[in-house]
């Protein structure tokens, strides 16, 4: 058990050093793969899309995803689903976003930017530091 929380504690000071991931998503079996931000609050993962890209589109008709986050020598993959966020969890995001990038406030207000903003629900964890195989976190069930 103690092995265990040690990986989640690493696990999640990989996601809270980060900021941008790599999500792959796919539809029809045509992958897609999109540099991005993510948001940490709390100890749930979240990130905004335009509902009409094509990672949206994805989404919508394909909820489950993998993801990567850091870089050499440790990173994670992440295997999930994404969630539609509940409306104080989007607001929350909006905040964080807001606060990292004050420019994007006149196209959210005025709706030029349109954002669906996603949870993702991680199943299993990969976690890999330096050379050797990585360390599997199941997380779901």
């Amino acid at each position: 058990m103690y092995e265990q929380v040690k990986k989640m504690e690493r696990f999640m000071e990989i996601l809270n050093a980060n900021r941008v991931m790599n999500l792959a998503t796919s539809s029809n079996d045509k992958p897609r793969s999109s540099i991005m931000e993510y948001v940490m609050i709390g100890d749930s993962m979240f990130f905004g899309t335009d509902p009409g890209s094509i990672k949206g589109n994805n989404l919508a008709k394909n909820p489950k995803l993998s993801l990567t986050v850091g870089g050499m020598p440790a990173y994670l993959a992440l295997d999930g689903k994404a969630t539609e966020a509940g409306k104080k969890d989007a607001e929350a995001y909006n905040k964080v976003l807001l606060e990292r990038h004050p420019e994007f406030k006149q196209f959210i207000e005025s709706g030029m930017m349109k954002l669906k903003v996603f949870k993702v629900v991680i199943d299993t964890v990969y976690l890999t530091e330096g050379h050797g195989p990585a360390k599997v976190i199941k997380v779901g069930k």
